[in-house]
This record gives structure tokens, C-alpha cells and sequence, in this order.
């Protein structure tokens, strides 16, 4: 039904992990702040994981650190609404202060930035807008999430379009469809300590799996 690109996008800055903030004042349910999944927390998709890094000394607010799970690759992006492999270039240059004006998330904000796709070098306008909210499943428990729309616009004519779903309560997505518009859920938010975080992870088939067993993440 809704569609995917792991280039869920957004916001550079710093934000100390901690307890999950707020709504952006009491009773107002049409907005949520910016906030950060703690480091060392586990997000494990339905095809894909990630590991939330610390930031380092300085860091700048919005930006955030993950490693994809099962490769050493590491990547820095910037506002939760992005987990990709790195390669695509995000300019916020020409727009340093645009993610301010998308958090707090509230229906109609947007932004615009530009992207250079990594592979085809490739340039295109990618705008983001806060359509509403909608609940979103993960495992037994619904969480209320912002539905965004993500829309590029290459030079070369073409366009793409995404739908991303952030939850404030977990401080990430917990939906989002990828390039071939397929379907990507969260399946489990692990922190250390919890069941089944120490377990390693791997993606085949389209679907994530616990490689020292073989069993499917659900």
C-alpha cells in the first residue's frame, strides 16, 4: 500500500541522548520535537539494521552516527528521517537553517534540500512535508507516528516518491519505502541488556535474519 529508499533524510545537530522527550508542550498533540534513538540502540528493519554510534565532541545538533549492521560500514547523516549507505551526498549548504523549520514536526512543515546520487552522480531537489499522523505497529504495541511525503525531483526530469512514518515516542522511523517502493518496518528498537541485542544480524532474501540460527527477525 505505501511505498521505500532506505534514504529516510533529514537534521543536522546536536541532541544528548536521554529520556525520550515530550510533545513540544503539554496536550499539544501536533507536535513533536527533534530527538535522537540513544547510542548503542539497535534498530532491527524487516531487511535491513542499524547501530546508533556516538556523536563525537562538537558534533553538530541534528547530526547523527550509525553503522549498517552486518558491515563495517559507517555513515553520518543528519535529522532521523535519513539511514542510507552513505554514498549520496546531501547538501544543506544552501540551506543550513531548513531542517529548523521541519521540527517540531506539525502537519505542512517542509524543507528542501539537494542530493547527488553517489552511483550516477546525479542531482536532484528532494523536498519533505509533514502530512499528519497515523499509528504505526511494532510488534505488539502502536505507536503514534508523523507520516512525511519525500519527493525528488532530478535535473534529468525524472522524480521520486517516498513515505516515511517517525514515531516520537522511539525517536526514529518506524516505517518507510524504499526505492522499489517496498514496505520497510521496524520490527524491534534493542538497547544493551535487552533480549536478543547481543545476537548478530544479516540481511538475505529481502528479509533480515539472525545469522547464529538462521531465524527470521520478527
Amino acid at each position: 500500500m505505501r511505498p521505500l529508499l532506505v534514504i529516510c533524510v533529514l537534521v543536522l545537530g546536536q541532541a544528548a541522548p536521554g529520556p525520550v522527550p515530550a510533545l513540544a508542550q503539554e496536550g499539544d498533540a501536533y507536535a513533536a520535537p527533534y530527538c535522537e534513538p540513544p547510542a548503542q540502540t539497535k534498530l532491527l528493519y524487516s531487511n535491513r539494521a542499524y547501530l546508533i554510534l556516538p556523536k563525537p565532541a562538537g558534533a553538530p545538533t541534528f547530526f547523527y552516527y550509525y553503522q549498517i549492521l552486518g558491515t563495517q560500514t559507517k555513515v553520518q547523516r543528519a535529522g532521523q528521517l535519513l539511514f542510507d549507505d552513505g554514498q549520496d551526498h546531501w547538501d544543506f549548504g544552501a540551506n543550513p537553517d531548513g531542517l529548523k523549520a521541519l521540527w517540531p514536526l506539525r502537519p505542512q512543515n517542509s524543507f528542501v534540500l539537494d542530493k547527488v546520487d553517489g552511483s550516477s552522480g546525479i542531482h536532484a531537489k528532494v523536498s519533505f512535508e509533514v502530512l499528519g499522523l497515523e499509528p504505526v505497529k511494532v510488534g505488539d504495541k502502536l505507536y503514534k507516528s508523523w507520516k512525511i511525503r519525500r519527493l525528488d525531483r532530478a535535473d534529468d526530469g525524472t522524480t521520486f516518491l517516498q513515505f516515511l512514518w517517525y514515531a516520537p515516542e522511539l525517536c526514529t522511523l518506524t516505517e518507510f519505502t524504499d526505492s522499489q517502493h517496498r514496505l520497510v518496518k521496524l520490527l524491534r528498537a534493542l538497547k544493551p541488556g535487552d533480549a536478543d541485542y547481543e545476537r548478530p544480524v544479516e540481511r538475505k532474501k529481502g528479509h533480515l535474519y539472525f545469522s547464529d540460527t538462521n531465524e527470521e527477525v520478527k
